[in-house]
């Protein structure tokens, strides 16, 4: 490994250099400092006022993406065994002293803090590619946002001795990649509902290049071809769309697709306005999310969300936050919370902080998740929203906070009022867990199969199949090994049946409380 990492090709000051300071010592930008820029949206490089810095071992370049992608102090240990995964401890720290030395001479003993246990990219002076692209996202600026990305995070590049940190790379790479490609959906709605039909065809175009399986691009580009006189391109959009879908996946465009087709064809496709199309790509969703056809659901919702006003997309970003919490996939699902948060108010804010926390508990958060559960409880309080409060005691209950039952009971009389089946069957189901817990086997099968029962008028499978599980657990808890059986047999059969066919989801196999 060279001895040289990340080498400045500026000239050197003709000052005597100051001491160099200590780790413990936390280094200064002046405002006459050249600015240190890091791009690392396609293949990572970086530059202190414009001067290159060419890098000769990999661990340099994955550490400063590290670093600058965080936004925060990262502790060492988890540094080293991010990097060198497979030495001990004494050996992986020691890496890391020497990688963090040769970094910190390249940045002219600039921006780095490497105080105690922790070690943070300083902002001052410093602009990072990603950090800009996800500000811009933040404050609307869809189309600055979209020309930040160049390619795909650390295109090319790879450690190939640490699978924890390509781990990391791809969790970071797909999260950015979905935020750009929500951005290009936006873009060509908001371009299709100004009547800028070429600028929304461009938006589609590089949606599309993005995934070129994804069914809502393959819509917008039909019915954008349509609209602007172009049916014969329309036409080949769709055709396009079936070669793929049958060549990679072996399946046919979905209905909705096939029905736009149908209606180029025949000349009568309608004009309606954007938001009509976001109600419908939205009821779509609810009914693939019931049905447990997660994929499905997702690209609906986001066809709602590009679609949607501004007033109605926060429900949009909580229903996608909500299939992603199913699915397990607690990162997209931390972002659509987030978003869905940010955009609302009063009893919905306390509705998504609600579920929020549970995601945060099930991704193993336990603090954070009671801290955002009782945030929720005062607000529905405040807003004296009952479906909120139904949701934020039921919440409270499943991350045992104290006097958990009660919080429970008060859940499922709230729900009962209400005449709200879905709140109803989880508090009715996470109440019977605590009584199972206690003892209780025939109360807890009494409301076990009450929330199984709501569960099947709602048509919601893949919680029908949870609750057949935990069923089959209190059937075998009684010595009732028939009937568990059957339970049993009826959750592995809808179970195989939630998410993508053909994918393994095993997140989806895990859901008992909720």
């Amino acid at each position: 490994m060279s001895s040289q990492v990340w080498r400045s090709t500026q000239p050197s000051s003709k000052r005597a250099k100051p001491a160099r300071p200590t780790g413990s010592e936390r280094p200064r930008s002046r405002l006459s400092d050249p600015r240190l820029d890091i791009w690392l949206l396609g293949a990572p490089r970086a530059a202190i006022g414009g001067a290159p810095l060419r890098t000769d071992t990999r661990k340099a370049t994955a550490l400063l993406a590290v670093l600058a992608v965080s936004e925060q102090p990262q502790r060492r240990a988890t540094l080293a065994a991010l990097l060198w995964p497979d030495a001990d401890e004494q050996r992986s720290r020691g890496a890391l002293r020497r990688t963090l030395s040769v970094l910190r001479t390249a940045l002219s003993d600039r921006w780095l803090d490497t105080k105690g246990e922790t070690i943070e990219l300083q902002p001052t002076g410093v602009r990072v590619d990603v950090v800009e692209f996800r500000r811009a996202l933040r404050e609307g600026r869809l189309a600055e946002a979209a020309n930040l990305y160049r390619a795909d995070f650390l295109q090319g590049f790879s450690l190939r001795d640490s699978p924890e940190f390509d781990d990391w790379q791809a969790t970071q790479s797909d999260a950015l990649r979905a935020d750009y490609a929500d951005a290009l959906s936006r873009l060509t709605a908001e371009a299709e509902r100004s009547g800028d039909l070429a600028a929304a065809i461009a938006h589609a175009k590089r949606r599309l290049a993005l995934d070129p399986l994804h069914e809502p691009a393959h819509r917008d580009l039909m019915r954008l071809h349509a609209r602007s006189g172009d049916r014969a391109a329309a036409l080949r959009q769709y055709r396009e769309a079936t070669r793929l879908l049958d060549q990679e996946l072996g399946v046919a465009p979905v209905a909705e697709t096939r029905a736009l087709n149908d209606a180029i064809e025949a000349g009568t496709l309608p004009l309606a306005d954007a938001s009509t199309g976001a109600t419908t790509a939205e009821a779509v969703g609810d009914l693939h999310t019931l049905h447990g056809d997660y994929r499905q659901a997702i690209e609906s919702y986001e066809t709602a969300a590009a679609r949607a006003p501004a007033s109605a997309r926060a429900g949009i970003e909580h229903k996608l936050a909500q299939v992603h919490h199913r699915r397990g996939d607690w990162a997209k699902a931390e972002r659509h919370y987030a978003a869905a948060h940010k955009a609302s108010e009063g009893g919905t804010k306390a509705r998504i902080l609600a579920d929020w926390s549970l995601a945060t508990h099930r991704s193993g958060d336990a603090a954070r998740a009671k801290r955002l559960a009782t945030e929720a409880l005062g607000l529905a309080e405040r807003s004296r929203d009952r479906r909120a409060l139904a949701q934020a005691h039921n919440i409270l209950g499943v991350l045992g906070a104290k006097d958990a039952r009660d919080h429970l009971e008060t859940s499922v009389e709230i729900a009962r009022e209400l005449g709200d089946r879905a709140a109803h069957a989880a508090a009715l189901n996470n109440l019977a867990l605590a009584l199972k817990e206690s003892g209780e086997l025939d109360r807890a099968r009494e409301l076990t199969e009450q929330a199984l029962a709501d569960c099947e008028a709602l048509g919601d499978r893949h919680r029908a199949a949870a609750l057949h599980n935990n069923l089959a657990d209190i059937y075998r808890a009684q010595g009732r090994k028939e009937e568990s059986m059957r339970h049993l047999k009826r959750a592995v059969r809808l179970f195989s049946e939630i998410g993508q066919a053909g994918t393994s989801e095993p997140e989806v196999w895990k859901l008992v409380a909720w």
